[in-house]
């Protein structure tokens, strides 16, 4: 018993110090898929005319994916986001 219990406890120290901390960045696609799925996705991943499907913005660069979401059709949407948001949000959609 006092053996499995020290495994255990070896586990999740482990599993601790590999989670990041408070306050360290997210990787930008996970980001990136988290600000999709608040702004995008309803628009995006329906498969209607009312917007690309997500499938036609991975064929996309990030750079013109950025420039939609700055100064082209999709900026109304994107106010409020910081450009590493904007740049989250390309990477996640251009990830293969």
């Amino acid at each position: 018993m006092r053996l499995r219990t020290v495994g255990s406890l070896a586990a999740l120290a482990f599993a601790m110090l590999a989670a990041p901390a408070s306050g360290e960045a997210v990787a930008p696609t996970v980001r990136g898929g988290a600000i999709f799925a608040e702004r995008c996705k309803e628009c995006h991943d329906p498969g209607d005319d009312r917007a690309p499907p997500r499938a036609v913005l991975a064929t996309k660069t990030v750079d013109e994916i950025v420039a939609a979401l700055t100064t082209g059709p999709m900026a109304p949407v994107a106010e409020g986001l910081t450009p590493d948001d904007k740049r989250a949000v390309a990477t996640y959609l251009t990830a293969k």
